[in-house]
């Protein structure tokens, strides 16, 4: 929840109690761990993110700003054609995300918040068997999030945001110079980048000063990147092939769809300061777009996937230890959005389980710094490749992936 598809994101993906009367009292916000606490928390600036209706109760300018630290470890085995040794590839990767969220009362009724998110990653599978759909690749993508709250009644706030993002990918395959016995494969690199606008619509009802309800929708957003393909290595034969199907030289037009989303969550507290959250989110991903480029002997042929909509749960239970400390534990969970039997090398989901524990030390009256840590495991995401020439298709899956995700925030109650 929340984050990248190959954005994966989120990511991928990717947010106490009173009620706002005549006389705000202040807002104590608390740790959610792992992903959890999104839709109806609404207790510091990240709420400017997770849902900007949530802003209207925050009596006063407030901030946070966040790094997101990624680790992953994965091993693939497969196998290429009719061999019968396994090939084992072992992977680690690491993902920086940087985020800044602000809050800003404009008066009683209107709260604007901004929300500003940074992320790259690269990776490097070097030989493999999979290389031929993809060896390497970097990615860019940056985000604002500028939203209006509107407090409609003491109960009720609302609120319209712009989605606005640019991103760059760059790819690297491995081409086989089927036309050219002898010479060592080629190499095609593709460059895109692009920028799209999208909106949500969010809202927060408060039952009590104890209970209260989110809900956000998320647009879908299709940049369509543009960009050239570019090719190294190729035999004179192999070359030709491609320069009469167009492909030496041509632009390119990829899409990458973010889909429509849909988040909807619980907060409630009891009287000895304990609290639950609980969050449910739809992606529309079976209107999702990524497709897979290879050479067949003849052309650059894509292999598309069937994707179906993903469905993720996570929750968690917060409570304090002392006068300075507050701890979380919770979990999550994310449904594959493709099956096994249409699955693409480049985007190899598959079911996700997390559990996390967060805590968070008053540092200050007005400031409070939080470490939360995520283990999640990802399925073994099997997979066929179509057929290659001279090489045959490609199978295999995981038998290790695991992710280790530390984010540590410093939140200003008062700016």
């Amino acid at each position: 929840m929340g984050g990248s598809g190959v954005r994966e994101t989120s990511h991928i993906l990717i947010a106490a109690a009173a009620l706002l009367l005549a006389v705000s009292p202040s807002i104590d916000a608390r740790p959610y761990a792992g992903v959890s606490g999104l839709a109806a928390s609404a207790d510091s600036a990240a709420t400017a993110g997770t849902n900007p209706a949530g802003a209207a109760r925050l009596d006063a300018t407030t901030a946070r700003a966040e790094l997101i630290v990624v680790q992953s470890e994965s091993t693939w085995e497969g196998r290429v054609g009719a061999q019968e040794a396994d090939i084992s590839s072992e992977n680690s990767t690491t993902v920086v995300v940087p985020a800044v969220y602000a809050v800003h009362p404009i008066n009683d009724d209107l709260t604007f918040s901004f929300t500003f998110l940074g992320f790259g990653y690269s990776d490097d599978f070097g030989e493999w068997p999979g290389q031929y759909f993809i060896e390497s690749y970097d990615s860019l993508s940056v985000s604002a999030y500028p939203s209006l709250a509107y407090r409609v009644s003491d109960r009720l706030s609302i609120a319209g945001s712009l989605a606005l993002t640019y991103a760059s990918f760059s790819q690297e395959r491995a081409i086989a110079n089927v036309f050219d016995p002898g010479f060592a494969d080629g190499t095609s690199e593709l460059e895109t980048d692009g920028i799209d606008v999208g909106f949500g619509l969010s809202a927060l009802y408060e039952l009590s000063g104890q209970t209260r309800l989110g809900l956000v929708y998320n647009s879908e957003l299709d940049p369509t990147q543009d960009g050239e393909a570019k090719f190294r290595g190729l035999g004179p034969n192999t070359e030709q092939v491609l320069d009469r199907a167009g492909f030496i030289g041509a632009d390119v037009e990829v899409k990458s769809t973010t889909p429509q989303s849909l988040l909807a969550g619980i907060y409630h507290e009891w009287d000895n300061d304990h609290a639950v959250v609980v969050d449910l989110a739809w992606a529309d991903t079976s209107n999702f777009e990524l497709s897979e480029y290879y050479f067949d002997g003849e052309q650059l042929s894509a292999h598309e996937a069937n994707w179906q909509d993903v469905w993720a749960l996570s929750g968690s239970y917060s409570w304090p230890v002392s006068d300075r400390w507050m701890l979380s534990a919770g979990g999550m969970y994310v449904s594959s959005m493709t099956e096994d039997d249409d699955r693409i090398f480049m985007l190899r989901m598959d079911e996700i389980w997390g559990l996390a524990v967060a805590g968070e030390w008053q540092w200050t009256e007005d400031r409070t710094v939080e470490i939360n840590f995520s283990y999640l495991t990802i399925g073994d995401a099997p997979i066929e490749s179509p057929a290659l020439p001279l090489v045959g298709a490609v199978t295999g899956e995981y038998s290790q992936r695991d992710i280790f995700m530390l984010r540590l925030a410093l939140n200003w109650s008062r700016f």
